[in-house]
């Protein structure tokens, strides 16, 4: 489920300079959706308190590591590359020109974190991912309990390295401040037994109210600050979810558990539906200079064409074709 809302996050996000295209005023969707990007911080931690939670009851081989990456570099690639070649062709049938200010070959394998010079702009987070899936393959290397040494002392390097990195300076991928989310989601699993308590509500709440309060006050967008603020409320949020879950407090709606699977082609998906939303007229048909439902309505239909197609391509065709994928690879 919360893969679902941070992916609905980031929809909200993007849809925003339509909203405002098709005339809305409405105050509270600006203020929702301007901080909408803090749904991939979310994404981040999600991501590696579930590397751990699959991986960590495996034994320590590397033919488990090569299968790990093998699935997850199947699972990032087969879902991003049609949504890619989808945007390389609407890109090129509307404005050729712009395709020579973009990196392609760091577009096509995810190796450019700079958005700016993508083809499909979001796909920025994806290159994180795979970094540190790189990085995550060597803790099959190591026994359980020398992890829970090394881990720490690699999170307190990269800290170390951001703390002493100027903020207008270009971070690398490989030290990125954003890498301490994916460590605190492995931290999440590694200790959910001890923290997954009721009486430590108090504290993911804190935590998810300081760290997007003062991240929203203080207009912070990237760099460590960003991971202290957006990142501590993003553990925030997923530590209450583990509670939640462990003490069955609470208990997802089908629905959203069915977005959450397909969350990852809502995350690629979307950009390219909103460019279809305004070319073929849509955005038009919604914009009101006089009417405040009108544009609220084209927002909502903007999230339910979204929401629908993600789910029905993720059931008829991602996951189709990734279940093949694993399969080829496993019988050869």
């Amino acid at each position: 489920m919360l893969r679902a809302l941070a992916a609905l996050f980031v929809v909200l996000h993007h849809a925003l300079p339509h909203y405002y295209a098709m005339g809305g005023t409405l105050s509270f969707i600006g203020a929702l959706s301007k901080w909408g990007f803090v749904g991939v911080d979310i994404f981040f931690v999600i991501s590696g308190y579930i590397m751990a939670y699959s991986t960590f009851n495996k034994e320590r081989t590397l033919t488990n590591a090569k299968i790990f990456l093998k699935h997850r570099f199947a699972r990032i690639y087969l879902g991003y590359l049609p949504f890619f070649l989808m945007m390389l062709l609407i890109r090129n049938s509307e404005n050729p020109d712009t395709l020579t200010s973009l990196d392609f070959v760091g577009s096509l394998f995810l190796l450019n974190t700079n958005m700016y010079e993508l083809v499909l702009p979001i796909s920025w987070s994806l290159s994180y991912e795979l970094y540190f899936y790189l990085l995550f393959v060597f803790t099959f290397f190591l026994p359980l309990k020398k992890l829970s040494l090394i881990l720490p002392v690699l999170t307190l390097i990269v800290l170390i390295i951001a703390l002493n990195t100027p903020q207008n300076q270009a971070v690398s991928l490989f030290y990125s401040p954003l890498l301490l989310e994916f460590f605190s989601g492995i931290f999440l699993y590694m200790f959910h037994t001890t923290i997954a308590k009721t009486k430590m509500l108090p504290i993911t709440i804190a935590m998810i109210g300081i760290g997007y309060s003062y991240g929203i006050i203080h207009a912070v967008e990237n760099g460590l600050l960003r991971v202290i603020c957006y990142g501590s409320a993003a553990v925030g949020v997923v530590w209450l979810a583990i509670i939640l879950e462990e003490k069955k407090l609470y208990k997802a709606h089908p629905f959203f558990v069915k977005l959450g699977d397909a969350s990852y082609t809502l995350y690629l998906s979307h950009l390219i539906i909103l460019e279809l939303f305004f070319s073929i007229g849509l955005r038009g048909f919604f914009t009101s200079n006089t009417s405040i439902l009108l544009p609220l309505l084209g927002l909502v239909a903007i999230i339910a064409i979204c929401i629908i197609c993600s789910i029905i391509y993720y059931r008829y065709i991602e996951k189709p074709l990734y279940k093949k994928a694993i399969s080829l690879g496993e019988n050869r």
